[in-house]
């Protein structure tokens, strides 16, 4: 039996981890440092939270709702993780925070370098949630594979 290979490498789980932390800490700096009303810089924060959690929560769900197809190919009794009501409320979240960020941008009276500012910043954010969920869950799933393993080798 072949030794297991771990999807992921250390360096890119750091890196992916880094992503994300480059992405919160350069937009609550310009958060902190923009002239805004205290009302404003909260919307701000929680369009990105909002953006964060959900791109989390959408990848979770469609990576779920993939590999339970594929189960439930094998085995008809296979329950699904997520309700078709999840599955739509993750994306109508990611969605409404996204319209929520664009809009409010869209309105804001900032020069266009500051709206591209805090548009690649957000995407960073966005993307680099999606990759550090996958990495996490992949790490945690190599890890019980590879135990598993181990144990079958040395029992």
């Amino acid at each position: 039996m072949p030794k297991y290979q771990r999807r992921n490498t250390p360096a890119f789980t750091a890196a992916s981890y880094f992503a994300l932390a480059a992405g919160i800490l350069l937009y609550c700096i310009g958060i902190y440092n923009a002239d805004w009303e205290l009302n404003v810089k909260g919307y701000y924060l929680l369009c990105m939270f909002l953006i964060l959690i959900t791109s989390i929560v959408t990848q979770k769900v469609i990576r779920d709702n993939a590999e339970d197809r594929e189960l439930k190919n094998e085995n008809p009794k296979h329950r699904y993780r997520n309700t078709p009501a999840f599955t739509g409320l993750a994306l109508a979240g990611l969605i409404i925070g996204f319209g929520m960020f664009f809009i409010g941008l869209f309105n804001a009276p900032f020069e266009l370098n500051v709206k591209g500012y805090y548009i690649a910043v957000m995407l960073l954010i966005s993307y680099s949630s999606i990759g550090v969920q996958k990495v996490t869950r992949d790490n945690a799933e190599d890890k019980e594979i590879m135990e598993n393993q181990n144990q079958n080798l040395n029992g």
